[in-house]
This record gives C-alpha cells, sequence and structure tokens, in this order.
C-alpha cells in the first residue's frame, strides 16, 4: 500500500540538467523542476529532484538550457489575432507594391464580390514614403471590396468599399474620426478612428465555429513563442461565448483572462447597454478558474499617436489645431471610472497621448479617494502609458495604479516618433525605468495585432536595448534590466488579473508554466534577445509545445 502512494505521488513531469531561473526569490536558479497536477512540486538540483521521479513520470533533459516563465500577454487580442491569420498577412510589406501583389493575388482566387480583408501594414516600413490610397488597391482588383487594416486606427479600402460604404466627397467626417481627401475633396481611402467603421461595418462577422478556430490557431502560434498565458481586452458578449466554446471542446491552448469591453471602446455603444453590463451581471473581476477567468473593464479614451489620433496637449508636428477623435467624452472619466470602481471592477484605460495620460491618472485618483468599493485594493491601470506628466506619476505611485505597455512599439514604431511628436516627447516615450523607480507597476505586453508581431523576445530586447529596427535610440536612458524585463513579462502580469497567488514565478504550488529557450537571455549579446527562439513549452505541467 505504501508503494502505491508514493508511486501515485510521483511527479507527472521532471525537467533536469537546466539553467532554471525562476522569479522567485527564495530560490532564483536551480538545475530542475519537478511538476504534479499542473504544478510546481519541488525544485533543487539534479539528484534531489530526480530521486522524486517515479516509473511513470516523464523526464526531459534540457541539456542546459536556460528554463524561464511562460510569457504572460497581459493585454492580447487573441481572438483578432486568430482571426488576422485567415487573412492576408501585411504586417511584413516593406513597400505599397509588394501589398497590393498580395490583394491581387487574394483576388485571383476570391469570387468577385467577395470581402478581401489584410491587416497589420505599417507605413513607416513602405519604401514609397507615403501612405497608401484607393487608387493602389484599385490597381489590383476592382471586382472586389477590399479593406486592409493598418496595425492601429487606420484602414485603406479601395474604391468598390467606399462605394459600398456610402462614402464619397460629400460624406461628413464622423465624430472622432476622418475621412481623408485628396486635393479635389475626394475620398483617398484612408479612414482614421472611427471613420474606419464605414466600412468595417459591412464586413461578414465570423461564425461562432471560426471564432473558435481562430483561437485555436492563435494558441498554438503563442506556445511556439512562449506564450501560456493572455488576457484579451475589449471583448463583447460574442467573443466571450467563442472563449467559453473552445473551453468546452478543448481548444484553448493557453489560460485567458477575459477583459469585457465597457465605456468608449466600441464607438457604436450605447450608454445604457454598458452599464447594463458592468451592473447587470452581479460579479466583478477575478470570477473564473486557472484556464478562463473575467478581468477588468476596458476602457479607451484616445487613439494613437503615429495614426494622429492620440488626446494630445499639443498639436501633431504640422498641425495647427488638436483635434477631437477621442472614443470616449472625457468629462464623462471621472462618473465612469468611480461606477467601476463602486461596483468592484478593475478598469483598464488605452490612453496614449500627453493628455490622455494625464486626465486618466487624474480620474483614477479622484475615484479611488471620493468612492467606496467592496475590495479591499483595486487594479486600475493605464493601458500603453506613453507620455507621463510628473502629476501622473505620482498619481500612479499613491494609489497603485499599473502601467501596461507594449515594448514591441519601440522596435517598430519609435522612428516614427520624432516625425509625429518631436524629440522632447520622444525622450520620454514609455518610460519603464521612470515607471519602476517611481514604485510604479510595469506589465509588458505585445497587444497584438496592434502591432507587427506577438514575439515577446522582440519586447524584451526593446525594454532592454531601447532601439527600433532601424538602431534608434529611443528614449535610451528608460532602458530597464533583463530580469525587470522579464518580470514584467510575467509576474507582473498575473497581479493584473488578481492570480498571483498561482501564477507567475516557478515556485511551489504555482502553476507549471514555463518555457526553454535555445540560448541564455540572461547573458546572450543584447542583439541576440529579439533572436531566441523556444525550444520547449510546458503549460500545466505537460509538454505543449517542441521545436
Amino acid at each position: 500500500m505504501a508503494t502505491l502512494i508514493a508511486r501515485d505521488l510521483a511527479p507527472d513531469l521532471v525537467l533536469f540538467h537546466g539553467d532554471v531561473h525562476t522569479l522567485w526569490p527564495d530560490l532564483p536558479r536551480c538545475a530542475a523542476v519537478a511538476c504534479k497536477d499542473g504544478r510546481v512540486v519541488a525544485l533543487g538540483d539534479d539528484a534531489e529532484v530526480l530521486a522524486l521521479a517515479g516509473p511513470a513520470t516523464e523526464r526531459v533533459d534540457l541539456g542546459g538550457r536556460t528554463l524561464v516563465p511562460g510569457i504572460n500577454d497581459a493585454h492580447n487580442h487573441m481572438l483578432e489575432l486568430g482571426l488576422k491569420l485567415s487573412k492576408i498577412q501585411v504586417e511584413d510589406c516593406a513597400s505599397i507594391a509588394a501589398m497590393v501583389d498580395l490583394v491581387r493575388a487574394a483576388a485571383e482566387r476570391t469570387p468577385p464580390g467577395q470581402w478581401i480583408v489584410g491587416e497589420g501594414w505599417n507605413e513607416s516600413l513602405f519604401a514609397e514614403g507615403r501612405l497608401p490610397s484607393r487608387q493602389d488597391l484599385d490597381a489590383a482588383t476592382t471586382r472586389h471590396p477590399v479593406l486592409l487594416k493598418r496595425f492601429f486606427n487606420m484602414d485603406v479600402v479601395n474604391s468598390l468599399a467606399l462605394e459600398l460604404g456610402g462614402v464619397s466627397r460629400h460624406t461628413p467626417d464622423p465624430q472622432g474620426g476622418k475621412v481623408e481627401r485628396d486635393a479635389a475633396g475626394e475620398p483617398t481611402g484612408i479612414l482614421r478612428a472611427a471613420a474606419k467603421l464605414l466600412c468595417r461595418g459591412l464586413l461578414p462577422a465570423p461564425t461562432p465555429q471560426e471564432a473558435v478556430a481562430a483561437l485555436d490557431a492563435a494558441g498554438q502560434a503563442y506556445l511556439a513563442v512562449g506564450i501560456t498565458s493572455v488576457l484579451d481586452p475589449g471583448l463583447y458578449p460574442w467573443e466571450m461565448r467563442a472563449y467559453l466554446m473552445a473551453r468546452e471542446q478543448g481548444r484553448l491552448r493557453v489560460r485567458v483572462n477575459l477583459m469585457p469591453s465597457w465605456h468608449g471602446f466600441r464607438e457604436e455603444e450605447r450608454r445604457e447597454e454598458l452599464e447594463a453590463r458592468a451592473a447587470g451581471l452581479g460579479v466583478f473581476s477575478g470570477l473564473g478558474d486557472e484556464w478562463l477567468s473575467l478581468g477588468g473593464l476596458k476602457m479607451a479614451v484616445d487613439g494613437g499617436t503615429t495614426s494622429r489620433t492620440a488626446w494630445m496637449f499639443q498639436p501633431f508636428l504640422g498641425e495647427e489645431k488638436v483635434h477631437d477623435y477621442n472614443r470616449l467624452d472625457p468629462e464623462d472619466l471621472r462618473e465612469f471610472f468611480a461606477r467601476g470602481h463602486e461596483l468592484g471592477w478593475d478598469i483598464g484605460i488605452h490612453a496614449i497621448g500627453d493628455r490622455a495620460h494625464h486626465e486618466s491618472a487624474l480620474a483614477f485618483a479622484d475615484a479611488i479617494q471620493s468612492t467606496p468599493s467592496p475590495r479591499a485594493d483595486q487594479r486600475h491601470n493605464l493601458i500603453h502609458a506613453y507620455f507621463a506628466s510628473e502629476e501622473s506619476l505620482q498619481h500612479m505611485a499613491r494609489h497603485d495604479i499599473a502601467a501596461v505597455i507594449q515594448p514591441t512599439f519601440i522596435y517598430f514604431e519609435g522612428d516614427d516618433l520624432f516625425r509625429d511628436v518631436g524629440a522632447e516627447l520622444a525622450h520620454r516615450y514609455k518610460p519603464a525605468r521612470t515607471y519602476l523607480d517611481r514604485g510604479i507597476r510595469v506589465v509588458a505586453t505585445s497587444d497584438i495585432p496592434s502591432t507587427a508581431h506577438y514575439n515577446p523576445f522582440v519586447g524584451l530586447y526593446s525594454l532592454v536595448t531601447r532601439q527600433s529596427w532601424k538602431g534608434t535610440p529611443i528614449a535610451p536612458q528608460e532602458a530597464i534590466s533583463r530580469e525587470e524585463a522579464l518580470h514584467a513579462y510575467s509576474v507582473a502580469g498575473a497581479w493584473l488579473t488578481r492570480e498571483e497567488h498561482r501564477k507567475g514565478p516557478l515556485a511551489p504550488g504555482f502553476l507549471a508554466d514555463m518555457i526553454a529557450l535555445d540560448r541564455d537571455y540572461f547573458s546572450c549579446p543584447e542583439e541576440e534577445i529579439k533572436e531566441i527562439k523556444v525550444e520547449l513549452t510546458v503549460v500545466g505541467g505537460k509538454v505543449a509545445y517542441r521545436r
């Protein structure tokens, strides 16, 4: 009987002969890890951990490789990314001509009249040095409506799509958006911010089966780069239902925290519907289990810098005034924050412009100080958090308001800051060092598909080196250490979703989510960080990916 009990208690998996960085202060480094029932049960040297193994224990020899906690990408539009994978991939296009070629190829295999959709273009990569236009897309096809999404907050469409959307020289700009026009007053095909909806609203919605397949595809892609958990923000009910279906069907490959959309995220939402969603559920942040849980409420006040739709104190370079592209009436910030706080929800707000950051931090402080909450603490956060004022830094530090930043933006669009906001603000961009030095939590994420790639090692490289893809230093004084960067990409996200008691570091009793790398992240040359490949991904004590 004793033998059977001992065998039942043996680990399911032992990883040994490794260089294990746990991010657990009690034992920062070791050689081996044992996992049982999805949790870490032992850490130590090879001999003592291997001695725990039984006949059925799976043994993985790491061959000296570095093992670290799994990546927790705590602002990742997983469902959107999965749907994007079935469309034209344009994020790597180095020219408008290359993007047009992809549309032309898609037109050859797509029945006339059906939409051709792509996503991820970035004009700063284009050899032509300009924005694409409807005429560019018309050269590929006039028989299909075409819509190509920029990586954030701007679309380019062809003439047929404009026609179907009822967009002409006489169409007024919608509130919070802009239809770009040429010198003759005709639409160029560029639709900014809220104007995107004029054509996006015509796209067919994915079926539930397509949504589940998209989640499956995204999950498999994430495992290959070491992502074991995500937070998907700004979700509608049908999107959250897709996650439930994926879980039931065994097609949820990574752990997910769901962040419902609330005020100002979707321009067409009505206030009454949003209030009902926040209050009528009768629950608040934290509901769920280790695979699928409910997070905070997602809000958004402005747009972005490179799309020139952020809420700024001063106009973008070359412009004469600050345009109103806000997705939320700034006058409502305090009321909405107070309402969510009172109901016990954590709130994350998209705030990119320097004024958006300042006003949001102040509104959070006011809500926390003046409104009672059923929670003993709160996990409110500024999403993106580009440019911090001294006053907003003080509010964030005093009230434990986190900065949820996207380091890949430094790499892929950092050079455009000088074009859009100038050198002074560029020098204050995503101030990770300042945040940490002020005691402000930093959570590092991808925000895919609002950036070119979800690869966390590009983000880690960006945090450590502060260099763009062109090698341009972007606020280099804001660089942080490799360990701080990895902490921001793993442990910090668990605090954001109220899971710090079970997820983040490799520690006894914590979820056994970890990744083995093809080189030592902590000692390889800085330039190699972005080249790191994941050799093995373990989720819940089971090998989920092998390279």
